[in-house]
């Protein structure tokens, strides 16, 4: 398979909508599984996840409810979706179904508990009507529903293990750097790469749905309120922060919007998107031209995190930033080593940002990932010198990755637990 061909394959594999925060989301499609398979509604359902799906879906409001957390999300699987519509599995809540899972909830009619040694994205969900019982089981990524069980019968099963259900994906992935990206990116035909196009109208809708109402901690709404429209003018860099956050506002308190994710994260894909588009809105690029920005702009972040894993101690910040920085750099007219530099700059800037769940403050990290993003493709531009070799930055932005790499999935395991373990005692 042609390079090309190969990068379009794992950014459509690693690009798509959802509407709510991924975990709980998750959780959700995991009931109604459960529930499709016992052929009637549940009255009793338990959730057995991983630490880090309980850590992210602790304290993010749910779509269409006005609750937070894994309990309302399994909850609503009983009453409402599809196991087809993967993480748009709640286009369909409204009111009385939000009233009848919050019942569900306060008559303490489903329970959560962690599970250890298992991947850490791993969802199981038991679901009791009478005597039956369905299980159904989510590991590896957000709708990889991997097992189903009726009574004990086992319905369906296949392989956890992504990579070996797609035998070429290490070796598509392992092509990948950010010099092959940006190349591809330059190269490739706008209608090759027109998909990404898919994002912006939903992603930028968010972004403004933040700005224009109260949710969460308001952190874009303030921001653009506070600077942009007073102290500091139209300016880059504070626009693209309080967008972006005013969006991750919206989509963290259960906005019933739907956005274009990244890496199975929408407050990714929210960071990635609003940026690019707000910058390329002030340069008054072509299409085309924002299109190969975005491509830049959410392959970079792939690319960082699959060696990582979807989930981890590592903010999905830091990526998605890196994708930023290099996206914008291409903006500005940076060339691939100054697209390097950018990476690198970032990376250099918000490496140490750790995940201590979904919830209303993403927003504060993701406009403090996007000021230093733009910083980094401003420095790029301007062939400031690049940090290369100082702290875990290498000469070569690719060894800088596996440096992350490394810090992410092994020297910040110990933090994971450590977090987990500080969110479950409160």
């Amino acid at each position: 398979m042609r390079l090309n061909e190969e990068i379009i394959r794992i950014l459509k594999k690693n690009v798509a909508m959802a509407l709510g925060c991924t975990e709980p989301i998750a959780a959700c499609l995991a009931v109604v599984k459960a529930r499709e398979i016992l052929g009637k509604e549940p009255d009793r359902v338990e959730l057995h996840v991983s630490g880090n799906i309980y850590k992210n879906g602790l304290g993010v409001g749910i779509p269409g409810t006005k609750m937070k957390g894994l309990l309302v999300a399994g909850a609503l699987g009983i009453y409402t979706g599809s196991s087809s519509d993967l993480l748009e599995v709640l286009k369909n809540v409204n009111s009385e179904i939000a009233e009848a899972a919050e019942s569900f909830v306060s008559d303490e009619r489903i329970s959560v508990q962690i599970i250890d040694n298992v991947d850490k994205l791993y969802i199981k969900a038991k679901a009791y009507a009478g005597e039956d019982c369905a299980i159904t089981e989510i590991a590896k990524s957000h709708t990889n529903i991997i097992s189903g069980r009726l009574n004990g019968e086992l319905v369906f099963e296949k392989d956890s293990d992504i990579e070996k259900l797609e035998a070429s994906d290490e070796s598509s992935y392992a092509k990948l750097s950010v010099a092959s990206i940006v190349e591809f990116a330059k190269s490739t035909s706008f209608d090759s790469i027109s998909f990404i196009m898919q994002g912006v109208d939903c992603n930028w809708s968010i972004a403004h749905e933040g700005l224009n109402g109260e949710y969460g901690l308001q952190v874009g709404k303030k921001l653009h309120a506070t600077y942009v429209n007073s102290l500091l003018g139209n300016e880059i860099m504070v626009s693209a922060m309080s967008k972006a956050a005013a969006g991750v506002d919206a989509r963290m308190s259960g906005s019933m919007m739907p956005v274009m994710t990244n890496s199975g994260s929408g407050n990714q894909g929210i960071t990635i998107y609003v940026p690019i588009i707000d910058l390329a809105e002030k340069l008054k690029a072509r299409e085309d031209i924002l299109a190969r920005a975005l491509i830049i702009a959410n392959a970079i972040p792939i690319h960082i995190k699959h060696s990582i894993g979807p989930l981890s101690a590592l903010c999905g910040i830091v990526p998605a930033s890196a994708g930023v920085a290099a996206g914008a750099s291409y903006l500005l007219g940076g060339d691939v080593e100054q697209i390097k530099s950018a990476v690198q700059y970032v990376l250099g800037n918000t490496s140490g940002v750790f995940c201590d769940g979904a919830k209303p403050s993403c927003a504060l990290k993701s406009s403090t990932g996007i000021s230093a993003a733009i910083q980094a493709a401003i420095f790029s531009t301007q062939n400031c010198i690049t940090p290369n070799g100082d702290g875990i930055l290498d000469n070569d932005v690719e060894e800088t990755i596996v440096h992350l790499s490394k810090i992410a999935s092994i020297g910040m395991a110990k933090t994971d637990d450590q977090i987990i373990e500080i969110m479950k005692s409160k």
